[in-house]
């Protein structure tokens, strides 16, 4: 199927949807890009803003598990795989913790900090440069017996304190040991989020490397330091033979295995491809138990008797036989013919019994952890002399590298501060330049927001101007319409109430200019009164009627107003005057306005009733004084 392509013919840029991307922050460091990415994390090459250095960063992310959501965050795919995905996490963050109490650890990538964030977690690294061995063999063949030499002994010395910790590699293969300029080794991914998920969840799928994993990873058996020698002696085995042993499945059917004793290859000492046969034994019992006891062994400077056995261990099974480092006899001439290969049928059968095996807790591969063995002990006070040559050979080496590490270090730090001092110019000139911009459009902006103020208060202005002529307008059509309305109004007012005036004895009704006073009352002028008045007989629909009464001394018209009551239907203006409240006898029943000295007998009563209950009016009244104002 042909690649999508863009309107002009381009191949559009591919997106990555799964990945951080460059620019985010994990806590202090910033991501730069992706280094790679596979089934159970993602690796990035990232910058610590603190320290101001590139390092890796390893991001749990199982793809059969999680997924990233918002482009940050990782969540389960289901809720059903949220116990799996934490578990997993936890395994991972705790592993990253022992890494990094592992300082300056020969040949082992150093760890520099763990961390959790995005809803998983992170463990950080030393960045490194160089080709995988992998690489190496796959561009350069065989390795000569000095190369193998300067990668197998510093990751024997890295591998032993990694075990010390209670830690285990699991994935030691070509494509997991970096080589630098010098060819000198650094094993890395250690792999704490694939090691995590063994046997915790089905969704994860196998961690080992075919040809490179020992039996009793596609097991149930127990793991520990013989495992990764079985990996490390694979991945010796292919750089000196060119190519990986057998898968360790096919071997328990099948052996093909070839053996470096066997195979001799010219410059490597009898001891180290005796080593190497040995740490590939398939039966995890019989191979060497630690790296402490595989080293007699490598170093030994000349092979053991063509009918020699060593002994790796002892089992359960105290009378188990002892396995030749030398590989399979071979077969005298006229001695019996070797067996035949097992027939594809035979193959099937062996794997179903393996497979039951395993399902069964290991059967085979179940062991324990041993001690050195005393043949062992043997063997090593044999090697003492040849080890001391080598060791000097190596502290030899080890300082000519030294020197020409101080001699490169020294010459990387003139070019970084040579570099440095150019980019601080650069930096200075690029300062300058952003301040005289950034002055310039601040000067820009300043007279912009002055020119658009002045723009506003101008409209501002002459808006206020138009809205008071308006205003004017509006008052002047108001007060005519109040003369036109007063020359139509009669005697007898008819209408809802509109206002009190200056006092609870002025009130104002609808349609009718000017105010009227209540006749039977006296003046009260307190504002709490006056706006509680007000609100009591505004509070719904009321309809009034007012008829003038009497008049005072000076000529002033005094009305008499009744109301319709609360609970009064519609039409309202229909309800007669025997169904409607007195208002100036109602405000003096409630206690909002006093009754004048000569007010009829009723205006009387209902005053005495509410100064006796203490209404409004009377909690603010002395009453002495009140009475004091109709003495004659």
């Amino acid at each position: 199927m042909n690649e999508p392509t863009t309107l002009s013919g381009a191949t559009p840029p591919e997106v990555d949807y799964v990945s951080l991307k460059a620019g985010q922050l994990i806590g202090r460091y910033e991501i730069v890009s992706v280094l790679g990415q596979g089934g159970f994390g993602i690796t990035y090459r990232a910058r610590d803003m603190q320290l101001s250095r590139e390092v890796a960063i390893k991001e749990y992310l199982p793809s059969a598990l999680a997924v990233r959501q918002d482009g940050s965050t990782v969540l389960p795919r289901t809720t059903k795989m949220a116990d799996d995905f934490g578990w997993g996490r936890d395994r991972f963050v705790t592993e990253g913790r022992t890494l990094a109490s592992l300082h300056r650890v020969p040949a082992i990538v150093q760890v520099f900090d763990f961390l959790e964030a995005n809803g998983t977690a992170y463990i950080v690294m030393e960045l490194l440069s160089g080709v995988t061995l992998e690489e190496r063999i796959n561009t350069g063949g065989k390795l000569e017996a000095r190369e193998v030499d300067r990668i197998l002994w510093p990751l024997l010395d890295g591998l032993e304190q990694v075990h010390a910790a209670g830690f285990l590699h699991r994935d030691i293969k070509p494509a997991n040991i970096l080589l630098d300029a010098a060819g000198n080794p650094t094993l890395i991914d250690f792999g704490a989020s694939r090691a995590a998920m063994v046997g915790r969840t089905a969704a994860m799928t196998a961690i080992f490397t075919p040809g490179y994993a020992a039996a009793e990873q596609m097991t149930s058996a127990k793991q520990g330091p013989w495992t990764d020698i079985y990996g490390l002696a694979a991945t010796i085995y292919h750089a000196i033979a060119g190519k990986a042993p057998p898968n360790a499945f096919d071997r328990m059917l099948d052996d093909g295995y070839e053996p470096l004793g066997k195979l001799a290859p010219q410059g490597f000492s009898p001891g180290l491809l005796a080593g190497v046969d040995a740490g590939l034994t398939v039966a995890a019992r019989d191979r060497p138990q630690s790296i402490a006891g595989w080293r007699p062994i490598l170093g030994m400077t000349a092979a053991p008797e063509p009918n020699a056995t060593m002994v790796m261990g002892k089992g359960a099974d105290a009378g188990g036989a002892r396995v030749s480092v030398l590989g399979p006899a071979t077969v005298a001439p006229g001695g019996p013919a070797p067996p035949a290969p097992k027939s594809r049928t035979g193959l099937w059968v062996g794997i179903a019994a393996l497979l039951l095996l395993a399902i069964g807790g290991g059967g085979y591969f179940a062991m324990a952890t041993r001690g050195p063995d005393p043949e062992m002990v043997k063997a090593r006070a044999a090697t003492e002399a040849a080890e001391e040559a080598r060791r000097k050979s190596a502290e030899e080496a080890d300082k000519l590298r030294a020197e020409k590490a101080e001699q490169e270090a020294r010459t990387k730090a003139e070019q970084e501060a040579k570099a440095k001092a150019e980019q601080d110019a650069k930096a200075k000139a690029d300062l300058v330049a952003r301040q005289k911009a950034e002055a310039d459009a601040a000067r820009r902006q300043i007279e912009e927001d002055t020119r658009r103020k002045v723009e506003a208060e101008i409209a501002d202005k002459k808006r206020a101007e138009e809205e008071a002529q308006r205003r004017a307008e509006d008052e002047a059509a108001a007060r005519q319409k109040a003369i036109e309305d007063a020359r139509k109004a009669t005697e007898f007012v008819a209408g809802n109430f509109d206002h009190f005036g200056k006092t609870l004895m002025m009130i104002g009704l609808k349609d009718r200019p000017g105010e009227i006073r209540l006749q039977g009352v006296d003046v009260v002028d307190d504002p709490a009164l006056h706006k509680l008045a007000a609100d009591s007989l505004a509070a719904q629909p009321r309809n009034l009627r007012c008829r003038q009464t009497d008049r005072l001394t000076d000529g002033t018209p005094l009305y008499r107003c009744l109301i319709t009551k609360r609970n009064s239907k519609d039409p309202l203006a229909d309800i007669p005057d025997s169904d409607r409240d007195d208002l100036a006898l109602v405000l003096v029943r409630t206690g909002l306005l006093l009754a004048s000295c000569d007010a009829p007998r009723s205006y009387a009563d209902a005053e005495d009733d509410a100064r006796g209950s203490k209404q409004y009016l009377w909690s603010r009244v002395n009453v002495p004084e009140y009475k004091r104002r109709c003495s004659r």
